[in-house]
């Protein structure tokens, strides 16, 4: 391909979220074929008191993280989340026995805000030169993504 890569992944795990969801470079890792893992699928805890969230927990009889779990199931991501705890990791599992009506699929499809992208961006350049580059230059780094 252009970028030079002579193998296509099977999988790429990066961030995907309701809160980001890059719908573009999803779409570009779907059309290769490319299976999608979700990396802070859970947002680190810090969208559980989400109003939308909350509400849909409610709805659903399920916490926060199950809905943001289920979201990711819905959209045909791979949902593994983080804990070292039994009790939270029990509950997420616990994302196979309920399905999201196509109203709140859409609601939380629309909780991406331009602002994200731009803070995932600006991470993006932050961290790509601290965990890439060997000297501590960008020579050769990649700087053009897709944000979105």
């Amino acid at each position: 391909k252009e970028s030079g890569m002579k193998i296509t992944p099977a999988v790429n795990q990066i961030e995907i979220n309701p809160f980001l969801h890059r719908k573009n470079t999803i779409e570009f890792f779907k059309k290769e074929g490319v299976v999608l893992q979700s990396y802070r699928s859970l947002r680190d805890g810090k969208a559980f008191e989400d109003p939308t969230l909350v509400k849909m927990a409610e709805k659903y009889g399920r916490t926060a993280a199950q809905i943001l779990g289920r979201w990711c199931v819905q959209n045909g991501y791979v949902f593994m989340p983080k804990s070292v705890k039994k009790e939270r990791m029990i509950e997420n599992a616990k994302v196979f026995d309920f399905t999201l009506s196509d109203d709140d699929m859409a609601e939380l499809n629309s909780l991406t805000t331009p602002a994200a992208i731009e803070t995932f961006e600006g991470l993006y350049r932050k961290c790509v030169n601290r965990d890439t580059s060997k000297d501590g230059t960008m020579d050769g780094v990649k700087m053009e993504i897709t944000a979105d």
